[in-house]
């Protein structure tokens, strides 16, 4: 069996290690796979294929900005790729993320349904089903259950600064996607699964759902003097992403907590390094850790991640953390109720800051030794890297004999 992987990166981000480690295993079982992707990291890959140039993705970029449609450019690039997929013959291409501005996907689309491939689609987010945006829940739209039109996040996801395109961009997708014959669209949760059912493709395509994997032996409790060396030996530190700390969105939220946060407590905001003038001692910011090692050291750290995301597909920060042995506090929406149990994680009503608040002061009073093998079985239990991508050699072998 010949597997193609499609996707946006390799080997880095979380769809890219996704799609390394879903290599990896194929090689493991005797499966052949390749991997194109626009980032040149794919030429480390064993079969691996860059789709276009870095002149290619930028003049993309900028004609999507134009004519609001993201991927209905670089051509060329595509038929290229399409010569290559000549070549290598694949009995399967597997696509994930092709929202970077590196592929004509009604182009790719077609050619699959013109060949009868088997094509799996893991939805890493919204966007196979939607208008163009990635995400609709923080701001409540549902036209993509029937026509999408009006874009409220134009500007947003991928920014269209001259036209709303989100109808044509819907109705192609519809179009070329129910056109393949041998279609599965895999959720990184159930809960996009579910979603997709919902929408106008629900009823063309075979859907189903399988969990991302995390890798445990990165992801561990790990010693380290991250706290001595940021001068919070005796500080309950909260660990936060600041790209939703930050998010106007949630501007309440932050507020009511260095309002109302002991003086022993201080939220560690990382993966930002702008300069906030004005911010409250009890918030300090980290900046990017430079790999997942880093990462790992950063949440074992912590007495607990809080995560006041309103949308996310399956959250990868909620289940490295615990899988470091740190507790998550988060709020419910979309796939994050999916990455914490109750026991040793915890969802609240999105917006609810008080009860956002509370949980974290119940982490505070139990301790996080309480929770640390509770969080890591949990994940060893639900979400290890092997088990849940095997699920994904499982299903090559059960559409191949389709």
């Amino acid at each position: 069996m010949r597997v193609l992987q499609i996707n946006a990166v390799y080997g880095q981000g979380s769809t890219g290690v996704i799609v390394r480690d879903i290599e990896q295993m194929c090689e493991q079982v005797g499966i052949e796979c390749h991997v194109a992707s626009p980032d040149p990291k794919v030429n480390k890959a064993k079969h691996g294929y860059r789709i276009g140039n870095t002149l290619d993705h930028k003049f993309h970029a900028l004609l999507c900005r134009i004519a609001g449609k993201q991927a209905y450019f670089s051509r060329w690039a595509t038929r290229r790729l399409l010569s290559y997929m000549d070549r290598i013959k694949p009995d399967i291409v597997h696509l994930h993320n092709l929202h970077s501005n590196y592929v004509h996907l009604n182009m790719l689309l077609q050619y699959l349904a013109k060949k009868d491939i088997r094509t799996i689609i893991t939805m890493h987010d919204c966007w196979y089903f939607t208008g163009g945006c990635f995400h609709y829940t923080s701001v409540r739209c549902m036209k993509w259950q029937n026509h999408c039109s009006h874009c409220v996040k134009q500007r947003l996801d991928t920014p269209a600064y001259l036209y709303d395109a989100s109808a044509k961009i819907q109705s192609d997708r519809i179009k070329f996607l129910s056109a393949i014959p041998k279609l599965t669209f895999v959720g990184a949760s159930e809960w996009i699964a579910e979603e997709l059912s919902k929408s106008r493709l629900g009823n063309c395509c075979n859907i189903t759902y399988i969990h991302n994997g995390f890798d445990l032996a990165t992801f561990q409790p790990r010693n380290n003097n991250l706290r001595r060396q940021l001068g919070l030996d005796s500080s309950f530190i909260i660990l936060g992403p600041a790209s939703k700390w930050l998010d106007p969105i949630n501007a309440i939220t932050l507020e009511y907590f260095t309002e109302h946060l002991p003086d022993d407590c201080v939220l560690l905001l990382f993966g930002s390094t702008v300069r906030l003038d004005g911010l409250p001692s009890n918030i300090r910011l980290y900046g990017y850790t430079r790999n997942r090692e880093e990462l790992a050291a950063l949440y074992s750290m912590a007495d607990v991640m809080v995560n006041c995301s309103r949308e996310d597909t399956l959250s990868s920060l909620n289940l490295e953390s615990q899988a470091c042995g740190t507790p998550v506090v988060t709020y419910d929406a979309t796939g994050s109720n999916e990455t914490v149990d109750g026991v040793c994680g915890f969802a609240v009503e999105v917006g609810n800051h008080e009860k956002l608040f509370d949980s974290v002061m119940t982490v505070r009073s139990l301790g996080r030794g309480h929770f640390g093998q509770l969080c890591r079985e949990f994940v060893s239990k639900n979400f290890e890297k092997d088990t849940n991508y095997g699920k994904y050699i499982s299903l090559y072998k059960q559409i191949e004999n389709e």
